[in-house]
């Protein structure tokens, strides 16, 4: 059933991109990114860059070795959610791998339709315009910028398109950005963002999502991998107190916790550098939640940093020799699976399950970055 304007609360259920119903042009009907660029080239450009182009990662596509494809396909209801994107068959989810080893990049970066990648199966192309825009062959998007119209607007393209305020709510997100509380750890659901949000003062001001991961209605889809962009919520400086310095850190401008899922591991460390610069002592803390796997999934501790909260990080116990203390923060936006990669790698794997890991694996190191660095003198 197509989704109205007036009521999307189906938009996400078994979502189909494409109809025949439309007598439409072939690149009116392609479902393909690098077709949507041909007129929409600079939400193309933004997005490419998206972690929601790389969404059919080898991260994922590596464990389909080892499932059957119902399960697959569970992980593909976020990752590459339209029915098109699905696998019919266990053979189609196996192919999978060798394409994905062959072919890393899922999308032309020239938006050229001639190309391989082009060619590629759509799942290929992870979060892209049609998984959010399209459905039926009707395109759907928020109202235009200074209107409140919603309903079918007209256009010479693809029949123009349906206008809808949700597309700018928090909860359009939330069918991948929160998780039912039948996956609660300790409470709280694995993913548990957009009720971190609903908690906040941020959605008792109407800051939706968007406000900060589609500033201006871009497509970046930026978050803790990208290191500008979280500086920006942080307040982070040095203080002193009495004879000792902390390092504080508050959330002012995240409007969930921070981090908000169990993958990325937020430390905190500080040196004690004595007159040769050299390293005496060294404290650490971490910003996490971190879970592991016992007969069910377990909590072993939230030490996550929630919206508006400041928190004082403060080496004590100070050598005598200690002239200077080096603060730095250190984010791992992988951090889980980078345990998680390493010990599926421990274990005889298929070859290009091996590959697609073992790729995982480095862009996960990759990754990492220093957010804050500072050195002060000791009173």
């Amino acid at each position: 059933m197509a989704a109205s304007h007036a009521d999307m609360n189906h938009y996400w259920q078994q979502p189909k991109a494409t109809s025949q119903q439309h007598n439409w042009s072939a690149l009116e009907k392609n479902m393909r990114p690098e077709a949507c660029a041909q007129c929409h080239e600079s939400q193309f450009n933004d997005w490419k860059q998206s972690l929601h182009a790389e969404a059919f990662s080898p991260g994922m596509v590596g464990q389909f070795a080892t499932m059957d494809h119902g399960s697959g396909n569970d992980c593909l209801r976020c990752h590459a959610p339209l029915e098109t994107q699905l696998f019919d068959t266990a053979q189609a989810m196996l192919a999978s791998l060798k394409t994905l080893r062959k072919n890393p990049i899922g999308i032309n970066q020239d938006a050229d339709l001639q190309s391989q990648q082009a060619d590629l199966p759509l799942r290929h192309s992870g979060v892209s315009c049609a998984v959010c825009h399209v459905r039926q062959g009707l395109r759907f998007g928020p109202p235009r910028l200074g209107s409140d119209v919603q309903g079918q607007i007209k256009g010479d393209a693809h029949g123009g398109f349906i206008a809808n305020k949700r597309f700018e709510q928090s909860n359009f997100c939330a069918e991948c950005h929160q998780f039912p509380q039948s996956y609660a750890i300790n409470g709280k659901p694995l993913e548990n963002t957009v009720m971190e949000w609903q908690q906040s003062k941020f959605s008792q001001l109407g800051k939706q999502c968007q406000s900060c991961h589609m500033p201006e209605r871009r497509h970046q889809f930026k978050g803790i991998h990208d290191k500008d962009f979280t500086r920006q919520g942080l307040d982070i400086h040095t203080v002193q107190k009495g004879e000792y310095i902390a390092l504080s850190i508050t959330s002012t401008n995240i409007g969930h916790a921070f981090p908000t899922y169990v993958t990325p591991l937020v430390r905190i460390h500080a040196m004690a550098l004595d007159v040769q610069q050299q390293t005496i002592k060294t404290w650490h803390w971490d910003l996490v939640r971190e879970v592991y796997y016992d007969d069910g999934w377990q909590e072993k501790r939230d030490t996550r940093l929630f919206p508006d909260e400041t928190r004082l990080f403060m080496p004590t116990d100070i050598p005598e020799a200690a002239i200077q203390l080096h603060f730095q923060i250190e984010v791992k936006p992988d951090h889980f699976y980078q345990g998680m990669y390493q010990s599926l790698l421990e274990d005889d794997m298929q070859q290009d399950a091996q590959v697609l890991i073992k790729r995982a694996l480095k862009t996960s190191y990759q990754r990492v970055y220093i957010l804050y660095d500072e050195v002060r003198k000791l009173p």
